[in-house]
């Protein structure tokens, strides 16, 4: 099976990323990113675009009702799912990777893709009562890696850059590959499950470690 550089996967390189662009993202970082790697990218608004492509990244910055609003209006929602079950490569990014949980509580219960397993709630349900807490949580963070191999894929990712008001609650039994603390709580910000890999953080934003990453 084809993977990403990550973790215990095998190393090899997508033939061509589709980058969905469905108006909610940072989809010019994300392919310049790619670009220093000498990889093929496709901005992607169509689902039969998907089918075109070894590796799939949604990205996106913003809230989950709207993302999941423009997924929808664009008839990815389906053919995302489709791509992950025939066993593709995704990798979400921030709102992307919120979007691939079960539920968002953003505005309102909104279902999500459903392929990861978690809802997405608000940061202060996690950390109430932390004194000088600040939401968004914006910046740089350090992140604990849970794997043996604690720099994953060889990047040497120790801190990455972070956006975010809402975070994966109950992340389930599914792999969680890192993990950083936001006020009194830590919470996960990297997990696994079958050919998905997903971050809270921007690893496009993350400096030369993020480039690798």
């Amino acid at each position: 099976m084809q993977g990403w550089l990550f973790g215990s996967w095998r190393p090899t390189m997508p033939n061509s990323v589709a980058i969905i662009d469905y108006g909610a993202g940072n989809i010019l970082n994300v392919a310049r990113a790619f670009e220093k790697h000498d990889v093929r990218t496709e901005l992607v608004t169509e689902p039969g675009a998907l089918r075109q492509h070894t590796h799939i990244v949604l990205p996106g910055v913003g809230s989950f009702d709207y993302g999941m609003k423009n997924l929808e209006q664009r008839n990815l929602t389906d053919a995302l799912r489709e791509r992950a079950h025939a066993g593709v490569p995704i990798l979400g990014i921030c709102l992307g990777m919120q979007l691939l949980a079960q539920r968002g509580f953003e505005n309102g219960e909104t279902e999500g893709l459903g392929l990861i397993q978690g809802d997405i709630v608000h940061l202060g349900k996690s950390v109430d009562g932390t004194v000088g807490l600040r939401i968004p949580h914006t910046g740089w963070s350090p992140l604990t890696w849970k794997e043996a191999e604690s720099h994953l894929g060889g990047s040497g990712l120790a801190a990455a850059y972070f956006n975010h008001s809402y975070f994966l609650s109950n992340p389930g039994d599914q792999e969680v590959v890192a993990t950083t603390t936001v006020g009194s709580a830590e919470i996960p910000v990297a997990v696994r499950s079958g050919s998905i890999f997903a971050t809270q953080f921007h690893p496009e934003k993350s400096g030369s470690a993020g480039l690798l990453f």
